[in-house]
């Protein structure tokens, strides 16, 4: 088969980039036999292979991509005698002369228009829908997105296939040196906080922010450490506003997008992952943190209760301070509590696999080229 992905978008750091490139490094080390054509923002040197063509639009901006492809790659498709077109990162192409599978991540712009420009509510309340009915599969990257598909696009659910993300072989215990080497880089404390995922309002930030202000008045003074970049279109203002603030400024340590290589340290070095998102597709962050052996505080918003089953602390009340300092409080002050979630969260990231999820990829491009 002659396959074309268009992995479009994943240049920007976040959970989106790393499950893509996962899923795609996977795929192009198991399957041997067929040539892929990858539509890419910018050259990916660990996609680089003898029957891979990196094809690059530049990083264009996201409207400014999907009009790329949309003027370039039927084109493309047709002239090169694709077989498939795999769209991997939510948004599909019209008029594709071949056979088309789109993944799809999460509905959040539909759960939670509010916090999304118009342009974005646009898009994926009236032109998403028609490239998926057009499609011949559409793959979800977990259940509880599967049944958002059903319930907003009415897809069938013959159509729709979970193949959950994996996580790289880098997320894992790593030796006492190599986390001892993380703290003195980043200044880091013996024991803080974690969280990991782009500063915007649907990663619920500011109860986890004020729940460390009520730690400090209870007499436990732990940091709070933040990485991940602003992102523009999902701007929590007033969050950015309280870490301005002095008293909240001094136990928060915002590090910004750092090295990806940098991650698993960060993960081994932290006490405890708070993860307090209002929605997510899967939850690569709690999962990533579990295979680390870092205890998991989360909401169960979307998939992620999917993906922890029982090896996390769950906050419902996802935005409630006082909820996430009481578990907070909790779990810190008791190390027994913390080293079952550590035993019970490596045991659950063992069910995650990109080899898994990409055999269970080239099955369905399988199926579809047969019907």
């Amino acid at each position: 088969m002659k396959i074309a992905i268009d992995a479009l978008g994943i240049s920007q750091p976040g959970g989106g980039r790393t499950a893509t490139l996962n899923q795609l490094q996977a795929l192009l080390r198991l399957d041997q036999e067929n040539e892929y054509w990858i539509m890419l923002d910018q050259e990916e040197p660990s996609l680089v292979a003898p029957r891979v063509r990196q094809i690059v639009a530049g990083k264009r901006g996201r409207l400014a991509s999907r009009l790329w492809a949309q003027r370039v790659l039927p084109g493309l498709l047709r002239r090169e005698r694709i077989d498939l077109v795999h769209s991997m990162k939510n948004l599909g192409v019209f008029f594709v002369p071949c056979h088309s599978v789109v993944t799809v991540y999460d509905l959040s712009v539909l759960l939670y228009p509010e916090i999304y420009p118009w342009s974005d509510r646009v898009y994926w309340r009236w032109i998403e829908p028609l490239t998926l009915r057009r499609a011949d599969r559409v793959i979800a990257i977990s259940q509880d997105t599967a049944n958002d598909l059903e319930r907003y696009y009415r897809l069938e659910r013959g159509r729709v296939e979970v193949i959950y993300p994996g996580y790289d072989e880098s997320y894992r215990p790593l030796p006492a040196e190599q986390v001892a080497a993380i703290r003195s880089k980043y200044g880091l404390p013996d024991q803080f906080v974690l969280h990991v995922g782009s500063i915007s309002r649907k990663k619920n930030l500011l109860p986890v922010v004020r729940a460390m202000a009520l730690l400090r008045q209870r007499g436990q003074d732990v940091r709070l450490v933040l990485v991940g970049r602003l992102y523009g279109k999902a701007r929590d203002d007033e969050l950015l506003r309280n870490l301005e603030s002095g008293e909240l400024a001094s136990q928060v340590t915002w590090l910004g997008a750092v090295l990806a290589e940098d991650l698993p340290a960060l993960y081994n070095a932290a006490t405890v992952l708070a993860f307090p998102s209002l929605q997510e597709g899967f939850g690569l962050v709690p999962l990533e943190a579990m295979a680390c052996g870092l205890s998991v505080i989360t909401s169960g918003a979307g998939a992620i209760g999917e993906v922890v089953s029982g090896a996390a602390r769950l906050v419902e009340a996802a935005s409630d301070s006082k909820a996430w300092a009481q578990t907070l409080q909790e779990v810190l002050q008791d190390p027994g509590e913390r080293q079952a979630l550590r035993e019970a969260g490596l045991i659950r990231a063992q069910q995650f696999s990109n080899e898994a999820a990409a055999l269970r990829l080239l099955a369905v491009y399988h199926e579809v080229m047969a019907r």
